[in-house]
This record gives C-alpha cells, sequence and structure tokens, in this order.
C-alpha cells in the first residue's frame, strides 16, 4: 500500500482518563503508520494528562497541543491547527477505533474513490467496559438515508474522515458545544462529495452521561440554531424548536416530576419527528 498519505487524528479529552487509554491505544495500534495524534486537554484534574503524557514520551507521533480551551470544538480546532495531514478526523477520548486496519481501510478508500472528499464508515456502540453493545443505525426509518441529510444530520463522526480541503474550508463552530459536528458535516455534505460504506470502523461509548443525550435548554437551543441555518430563521422548523427548548426549560426546574416530563417531551417529539421523516424536526 501507498502509505504517502497522512492521517491527522484530533483528539479532545477532558476527565476521561477511563477511557482515554483504549481510545489512544486503539490508534498505537493501528498497522498503517502514516498518522498523528493531536490531543488537546481542557483541563482536567483527573488521570487524564498522565495517561496522554505516557503515550506522548512512548511515540512522537503522539502530541499534547493544548491544555486548555473554552470546550469541545475549541480543543479539536487547535489540534486541527497543528495539523500536517491529507486526511482529518477526530476521535473524542471515550471512544475508539475497532481494528487495526481501520487507517489502512481509510486510505485505500480515498485513493480508489479519489473523487471524494468525505467518508463515512459504520462502527458499533461499545459500553464502559470495551464490550459491543450493537451495531450503529442511524438510519433506522425505512426511507432514510443520506441523501436526507438536511432534515436529519444523523452522522456517525467517530467513523467519518475527510480531506485537508474540507477542514481548510470549513472549520468547526467554536461557539457551538453540542452540535458543532452536525453542522460540521451539514456543511461538508453540501459543499463536498460525499460517500458511505459499511465497513464498521469505530466504537461509540456509551456511559450515561454523552453530550449527545442530554435533554437540556442549552443543547436544544443549538439544534434550533442548526434548523436556522439549513431553513432560514423564519422556517417553522427554527420556532417549533425554540417552543420545545423552552418548555423543557420549564419542566426541569420542577422538583422531583420534572426530569421525567422532560423525558417524556423529549420522546413524544422525537416520535413525531420520525413519523413525519423529520419534517419536523426532533431533538
Amino acid at each position: 500500500m501507498d502509505k504517502s498519505m497522512k492521517i491527522s487524528v484530533a483528539v479532545p479529552s477532558y476527565n476521561y482518563g477511563k477511557y482515554i487509554y483504549y481510545c489512544l491505544k486503539s490508534i498505537k495500534d493501528q498497522d498503517y503508520d502514516n498518522y498523528e495524534v493531536l490531543i488537546s486537554d481542557g483541563g482536567s484534574n483527573d488521570n487524564s494528562l498522565e495517561v496522554i503524557n505516557d503515550f506522548c514520551n512512548a511515540d512522537d507521533r503522539f502530541i499534547l497541543v493544548s491544555t486548555s480551551d473554552i470546550g469541545q470544538s475549541d480543543a479539536i480546532m487547535k489540534s486541527f491547527s497543528c495539523a500536517t495531514g491529507d486526511i482529518f478526523c477526530f476521535l473524542n477520548s471515550d471512544d475508539v477505533f475497532l481494528s487495526d486496519d481501520s487507517f489502512s481501510v481509510v486510505v485505500s478508500s480515498f485513493v480508489n474513490y479519489k473523487h471524494c472528499d468525505i467518508i463515512s464508515f459504520d462502527g458499533y456502540y461499545i459500553d464502559k467496559k470495551n464490550s459491543y453493545i450493537r451495531k450503529v443505525d442511524l438510519r433506522y426509518h425505512p426511507l432514510d438515508d443520506s441523501s436526507n441529510m438536511k432534515y436529519r444530520t444523523a452522522v456517525l463522526q467517530p467513523a467519518t474522515f475527510w480531506r485537508r480541503k474540507v477542514y481548510e474550508n470549513i472549520p468547526l463552530d467554536i461557539e457551538s458545544h453540542y452540535v458543532f459536528d452536525a453542522k460540521f458535516f451539514y456543511l461538508a455534505y453540501v459543499n463536498y462529495s460525499w460517500m458511505d460504506l459499511t465497513k464498521p470502523l469505530a466504537g461509540h461509548r456509551l456511559h450515561g452521561v454523552n453530550k449527545s443525550l442530554q435533554i437540556s435548554p442549552e443543547r436544544i437551543n443549538e439544534i434550533s440554531e442548526l434548523e436556522r441555518l439549513k431553513f432560514g430563521k423564519y422556517s417553522f422548523r427554527v420556532y417549533y424548536i425554540k417552543v420545545i427548548s423552552n418548555l423543557i426549560k420549564v419542566t426541569n426546574k420542577i422538583p422531583y416530576f420534572g426530569g421525567r416530563l422532560s423525558k417524556i417531551i423529549y420522546y413524544f417529539v422525537n416520535s413525531v419527528s420520525f413519523i413525519s421523516f423529520y419534517r419536523i424536526p426532533g431533538i
């Protein structure tokens, strides 16, 4: 295999010391060696930095580029600002690559599909103990596929890779803390050539505090901003999501039963979205 193509992996880190070893080791174990790992830690006070420094001291492809940031998206951008690779991706410190040929598959795919700028692969959910839970199926609606990205930007982030020019023209929004990846992938989909491949490459860890599962007004407000980007500020979808955000804000303040009410709203809103084939947005 031609190993001239370099992969730059950004790893944002913050207090995931119990998982980051498995994240970095899944990169270290790759059979393709032309890569760099650019780690940005947001000021962890657990053992994260100890683990990071062990990898950096043992292998000069692992580099700690920052020890402070204003959030996950800012951490990733700090890493990418130092990147020298041809292919970019970011792997959260609680996620992993599933097999030692993941990078080989990525490079071969970009070589074989020269017209493609972004390639998204499959993956599995894993638990706290690194056991497989089930295959990730983000397109669970019978009519859904990546052509529906405007209505539902569902992408398995740790299994998605893109060429340098995509990063250079579409930087991550560092002011966004919840949907910056969805915003990036939507803009990349609109402006560049996208391909989905079925090879499972990444393990997305479920541990109960994943940001994407939080039912908070802050996250829902960011979803509203994403809808504004897609459909314009006067879209029904924007106002609908803002109403849901305000409702969640109220229910979250109710003692004892507020959390349960918020979950009921969450499941109801997403069920309606599913039934409408995402023409009514979900949260």
